[in-house]
């Protein structure tokens, strides 16, 4: 028992010291016994843009449908499917048929990869103008080969169809003014193409973009070199030989202003006289390229193509001048095109009365009128027909144009102001007669 109580004691004694020290390390106001101090919150102010916080998550949110992106998918193509329809639906498209015009090489290389894979074909390539002609079965075709291109930078056109112009018969023709035909050469009088004109037109070479010009004896040898777009096997259309002759030809039975010219034919039209945009783009880009001083085209549409515009530039850039007939329709303001474009010299037809012939278009941008009533040309293989129209008139303009250009009259640059200024005035309109009737001097 003794024992034991020094024990406890001392126990006793170091718990108490250690207490002591404990209590001295902490703060004075609990060493005390004080309340502690009250703390207050530190906050910190931002501001928060709703934009810029991520959304919250919705774990009870759906997944989209597979139904769903079908239905908008489809939805989508239908648009697309529209918005073709409203482009290539128009007046005198042939059907079943595109030109596509790409902003570069690499577009248009992308899409004929994809095309076949499609189901549409290729007609045809301008590779200047990184355009296509383009056929297809259904509309759906060419959508899914476009793919994304529709929606991008890229024109789409229909391909129209173009037209050797059609005449009535004579049975069929209206009564009055403007149906006086000339007789016999009478009309090379009144452009003022008299005496010895067989050396008229040497050096000058004419392209007639036309249907197509057969071997007729009112030809020289080796006078005309044959290019055949077409290529369907079939007899040509008899226009283009006449067009042909009244530019060159040198028998007296169907002879021409300028028997001295070299002919480039281009058969563009087929055995109906029928050609389109893409063909016509074709052929006029190849009479640029093989150096033809002056472009005759006596035949057109009312469609208004880009491949037609951009290959009368390139004729326009390579020097060539462009000549095309007002058209046949008695359209008192429209003409044809290409002859309604501002820098193609547009040619309207009188009578032998010199009256706009009853068939003749008018137009703002009618530049001349020439011959274009019972005017004698050449026809098929050794034919002379008697025929009417603003083509007449256009290939009889082409022959006075290279006689001028093969005497240093004027030149490929100043041919349009050169046949206005030495026109024969009429007292028509200027829509209707333009600035007057052809004249050689």
């Amino acid at each position: 028992m003794k024992l034991l109580r020094p024990i406890l004691l001392g126990l006793l004694a170091g718990g108490a010291l250690l207490a002591g020290l404990w209590l001295g390390r902490l703060p004075p106001a609990l060493q005390r016994g004080t309340p502690a101090p009250r703390l207050e919150k530190r906050v910190v102010t931002r501001t928060f843009h709703p934009a810029a916080r991520p959304p919250p998550a919705n774990v009870n949110a759906a997944p989209v449908s597979e139904e769903s992106a079908l239905t908008a998918r489809r939805s989508a193509e239908e648009r697309q499917l529209l918005k073709l329809q409203r482009k290539l639906d128009k007046p005198g498209a042939k059907p079943n048929e595109a030109l596509l015009k790409f902003a570069s090489a690499e577009a248009l290389r992308a899409f004929l990869a994809r095309a076949e894979k499609a189901g549409v074909k290729i007609l045809g390539q301008l590779g200047g103008q990184n355009a296509a002609r383009v056929g297809y079965e259904q509309l759906g075709q060419l959508r899914d080969a476009l793919g994304a291109d529709a929606d991008a930078e890229l024109t789409i056109e229909p391909n129209y169809f173009a037209h050797v112009p059609d005449i009535l018969q004579k049975e069929d023709r209206p009564s009055g003014s403007g149906t006086t035909e000339f007789t016999g050469a009478s009309f090379f009088q009144a452009l003022g193409a008299t005496g010895d004109r067989s050396g008229w037109g040497v050096g000058v070479m004419v392209a007639v973009v036309d249907s197509g010009v057969e071997n007729h004896p009112t030809f020289a040898d080796h006078q005309v070199t044959h290019v055949d777009l077409v290529n369907d096997g079939q007899p040509y259309d008899g226009h283009g030989t006449a067009m042909a002759s009244l530019v060159g030809g040198g028998n007296w039975q169907a002879a021409g202003v300028a028997p001295g010219v070299q002919i480039l034919d281009i058969r563009v039209a087929d055995a109906n006289g029928s050609s389109d945009s893409f063909t016509l783009a074709q052929g006029i880009t190849q009479a640029a390229d093989s150096g033809a001083h002056i472009i005759n085209i006596s035949l057109g549409s009312y469609g208004d193509s880009f491949a037609v515009r951009e290959a009368i530039a390139h004729a326009l850039g390579k020097g060539s001048v462009v000549i095309a007939s007002a058209g046949n329709d008695a359209s008192a303001n429209m003409l044809s095109f290409p002859a309604s474009l501002p820098k193609v010299i547009a040619v309207g037809g009188v009578d032998a009365n010199f009256s706009q012939a009853y068939f003749s278009n008018s137009g703002p941008n009618l530049d001349l009128v020439a011959p274009a009533v019972g005017i004698r040309s050449a026809y098929g293989k050794s034919y002379v027909i008697v025929g009417d129209g603003t083509s007449q008139a256009t290939a009889l303009t082409s022959g006075v144009l290279a006689q001028a250009l093969a005497s240093g009259a004027t030149t490929t640059a100043n041919a349009a102001e050169w046949l206005k200024q030495r026109a024969k005035a009429l007292g028509l309109a200027p829509e209707r007669g333009g600035a007057g009737l052809v004249q050689v001097k």
